[in-house]
């Protein structure tokens, strides 16, 4: 079988707000019993959770990462409660059975304190985030420089980076020196006053989002990047989309400010990388690509009480990246957690790489036939004394699927219920 590496991709959360999500229910009978309503219908965020559980104790997952929004507004107590949460939830941190499951975590815009981000120091709004993560056994979130992450699997491997893209955010949007003092105090008295909850929210939309990631930490990529080895995927996670979201957004930054920069220095690698985000609560998977470049994937998970994502990253027999298959789990119009067809990205840019002569001949019976079933191409191949095992025709299949030279339907389920198709 070709060396597959499997990352969990968890979505903006939103706790305190998202644990108030309602049921899938109609609800209408105030008198209806409450543990049954509870059988009929649970709390969405724990059904996704408990899906995650399940695939994490199944030895699914080769690494878990969250993509920050832990909160809302900004409110401390509910990042640290969070925290606690995804620790105990799902088992993982130092405190958790799953203890040596690599997990990544950046920082959105909703978890920074908007009084913190007025005080002194570059890094202040940061300091309670890494507090509590570390109270709940869970690994830090990068701040001043990019953490890197190593997933191996066999001679192939990914490199992770985690990235701080909320720089900018709770930032004051300027006022002019004459007018400063005197509404800074008016703000000051209104959250102050009666009904702060409200005056917070409002103060919120106020306080600017301007995502950033530090040109240092962009250096830093790239350089890292360019030293390592052809057999080795890299993969950027941080919390703002690099790309427009497709409902058009009324807000002064909707994007990361530099992503434009980010962009191009990814795609002049010359080799394909993995960009990993939430922010926008929807699920895009796009592809930017230069002419004759290396494919740059953006992959978004949903907020939370919708789903996650698995996202395979399959390497070739010469160990170099090979296609990246995104599966989404959803929840459906009845309140079901779902597993949806899979996205397939070829990640060798179409390239040819095999040409062995059983390749040659599993490629010339699929053209042949036009369409067909897995279980006849193995026929085919048994029939024909090649001596090619069952895993050797897997990875051909792959590859050339990989490489766009053929279409596989119903590849999200098992090779039984494949179907193989292939023109000139």
């Amino acid at each position: 079988m070709l060396p597959k590496i499997r990352l969990l991709q968890i979505g903006d959360i939103h706790l305190v707000s998202n644990a108030s999500s309602e049921a899938f229910v109609d609800d209408k009978d105030s008198t209806f019993p409450f543990n049954l309503k509870n059988i009929i219908s649970r709390n969405p965020v724990k059904t996704v959770f408990r899906r995650i559980y399940e695939i994490i104790e199944n030895g699914e997952v080769d690494c878990v990462l969250i993509m920050g929004d832990l909160t809302d507004y900004g409110k401390l107590d509910g990042y640290a409660a969070c925290a606690n949460y995804i620790a105990s939830a799902l088992q993982i941190g130092s405190k958790g059975i799953y203890q040596n499951l690599p997990i990544g975590i950046v920082p959105g815009n909703h978890d920074i304190d908007r009084g913190l981000a007025k005080d002194p120091g570059r890094n202040t709004k940061f300091v309670p985030l890494l507090q509590a993560l570390a109270a709940a056994g869970l690994p830090p979130l990068p701040v001043g420089k990019p953490i890197a992450m190593t997933i191996p699997k066999g001679p192939s491997r990914a490199e992770l980076f985690l990235l701080n893209s909320c720089w900018g955010c709770g930032e004051e949007a300027f006022i002019p020196p004459e007018f400063r003092t005197q509404i800074a105090a008016a703000i000051d008295a209104v959250i102050s006053g009666p009904d702060p909850e409200i005056a917070i929210k409002a103060y919120y939309d106020r306080q600017l989002d301007t995502p950033a990631i530090a040109e240092d930490s962009i250096a830093a990529v790239v350089q890292a990047l360019e030293s390592t080895a052809g057999s080795t995927i890299a993969v950027l996670v941080a919390h703002h989309n690099l790309l427009p979201q497709r409902r058009p957004r009324l807000a002064p930054y909707t994007e990361l400010v530099n992503g434009g920069a980010l962009r191009g220095a990814l795609s002049e690698l010359g080799r394909p990388v993995i960009y990993l985000h939430g922010h926008i609560h929807e699920d895009p998977v796009e592809v930017v690509q230069l002419p004759n470049g290396a494919p740059l994937v953006s992959i978004s998970a949903p907020d939370i009480p919708k789903g996650f994502n698995l996202v395979d990253i399959l390497f070739g027999e010469n160990s170099s990246p090979l296609a990246c298959h995104v599966t989404p789990f959803r929840m459906d119009k009845s309140g079901l957690l779902k597993r949806e067809a899979t996205v397939s990205i070829a990640l060798n840019n179409g390239r040819r790489r095999s040409s062995d002569r059983n390749t040659g001949f599993v490629y010339a019976k699929i053209l042949e036939a036009g369409q067909i079933y897995w279980s006849e191409l193995k026929a085919l191949v048994e029939n024909a004394s090649n001596a090619v095992s069952d895993e050797r025709l897997i990875t051909i299949v792959e590859e050339l699927f990989a490489e766009r030279s053929i279409v596989i339907d119903n590849y999200d389920l098992e090779q039984k219920n494949w179907i193989l198709r292939g023109e000139i």
